[in-house]
């Protein structure tokens, strides 16, 4: 295969308190049957070993020019936006790109943390999980609009976590909310990670209506590249057809490996100029990356 520039649009390595980012809930119920999510799964030594040095190495010999740095701050999973800076610091040729988890439970303090890492420490926006906010809110709860408007205002772009995953039930990864949310911010950047899960159709559908805004952004990940999920095409041929400006690659590491969620993602059938909007063009427009 011909090399591509690839740039891995969600990336969580194991440095500092970013080991924290799947913390499993206190006191949680063992569970009754593995997760779907490891399937076909090869940990990898820089997962087992908990070490960014290794995740380095593996970035490298997986042919990853760049990674972009992604924080959370939802319910028990806290991860230092300090810690996500210095490691961009330290890397900023591989880590060029970083976004400060952002908890919105208390809008007051949510908005501080945006004026502090977008303002004072040159991120490029926020990542908010909503669904495992403490309570959970939906992504269109008028509650969380300062802060989507607070993000906007400062020319950040704004990462949604929104899936099965993210919320008491599925009800939380419903697109029509994020198409009001992107309707009210128009000028606001929006990356949905994990695309809406289950809601391939859906989740479509809104980004073809968002098509005159054109503030939308997907990024699949894993919920469309492991083998024999649900709506898996739905997005190739979207990409294919009419959408290919608008779908980011990312392994969302460490949920899946690095090297194991490129060679799962390219099995596809991409046009090849889709491809490479896909893995890099894309995400290097909407960051004005060089």
């Amino acid at each position: 295969m011909d090399h591509h520039m690839i740039i891995d649009a969600r990336v969580r390595p194991p440095y500092k308190s970013l080991t924290q980012v799947l913390a499993p809930e206190p006191g949680a119920r063992p569970a009754v049957k593995k997760s779907p999510l490891v399937s076909g799964y090869e940990r990898s030594p820089s997962m087992m070993q908990r070490s960014w040095e290794l995740f380095m190495d593996e970035m490298d010999s997986a042919g990853v020019d760049m990674g972009i740095l992604v924080g959370r701050q939802a319910g028990h999973r806290i991860i230092s936006n300090d810690d996500i800076a210095e490691l961009r610091d330290r890397y900023p040729d591989q880590f060029p790109i970083a976004l400060a988890g952002i908890n919105g439970a208390n809008v007051d303090e949510g908005i501080r943390e945006i004026e502090r890492t977008l303002r004072g420490m040159h991120f490029a926006g926020i990542a908010v999980d909503p669904g495992w906010w403490n309570p959970p809110r939906y992504i269109d709860d008028p509650a969380n609009f300062p802060l989507y408007q607070r993000c906007a205002e400062l020319d950040g772009v704004l990462y949604l976590t929104c899936s099965l995953m993210q919320g008491p039930d599925i009800s939380y990864a419903e697109p029509w909310r994020i198409q009001r949310v992107a309707s009210a911010f128009p000028t606001l950047p929006i990356v949905v990670v994990h695309a809406a899960f289950p809601y391939a159709s859906e989740m479509i559908g809104v980004m073809i209506a968002n098509a005159p805004l054109g503030n939308i952004w997907v990024i699949p990940d894993f919920f469309q590249f492991i083998p024999g999920f649900p709506g898996a095409q739905e997005w190739v041929d979207a990409a294919n057809h009419f959408l290919g400006d608008r779908i980011m690659y990312a392994s969302s590491y460490p949920v899946r490996p690095l090297a194991q969620s490129i060679s799962e993602f390219t099995r596809f059938s991409y046009k090849p100029e889709v491809l490479e909007n896909l893995l890099s063009g894309n995400v290097s427009t909407l960051f004005g990356l060089k």
